[in-house]
């Protein structure tokens, strides 16, 4: 699995409400672990007062822009990264066998998945 920087693009979709977009890098590891846990994201009122955002993000909305390593890194290092990026939010009730998630951003506890998993490999 590619642990490489790369650009993504998510578009979740709120039903009516409307869609969260955004631009930013991780790494294909983190997207698959993000899919496959189904961590529920707390966007909050995203959508506007009272809007209470959140959810799981699926396949569909979320997909590899480029993993050109001199754009990738570019677009670092001038902070192109925009919109919603949902490793930089809260999940709503995750649970690990014995550890306490609740204060934790989606990217820390996608971190410690893939580290409990390569631990058990």
């Amino acid at each position: 699995m590619k642990t490489k920087k790369a650009i993504y693009k998510m578009c979740f979709d709120c039903g009516r409400s409307g869609d969260l977009e955004g631009v930013f890098v991780t790494t294909e590891q983190k997207v698959k672990k993000l899919i496959e846990s189904k961590i529920e994201i707390q966007f909050g009122a995203a959508l506007g007062k009272h809007s209470e955002v959140y959810g799981s993000v699926t396949e569909s909305e979320i997909s590899l822009v480029t993993d050109d390593e001199d754009f990738v890194m570019k677009f670092e290092h001038y902070g192109l990264d925009t919109g919603y990026n949902p490793f930089k939010y809260m999940a709503t009730d995750f649970e690990i066998d014995g550890i306490d998630t609740e204060d934790l951003y989606v990217d820390e506890i996608i971190e410690l998945l893939i580290k409990i998993e390569s631990e058990n490999n």
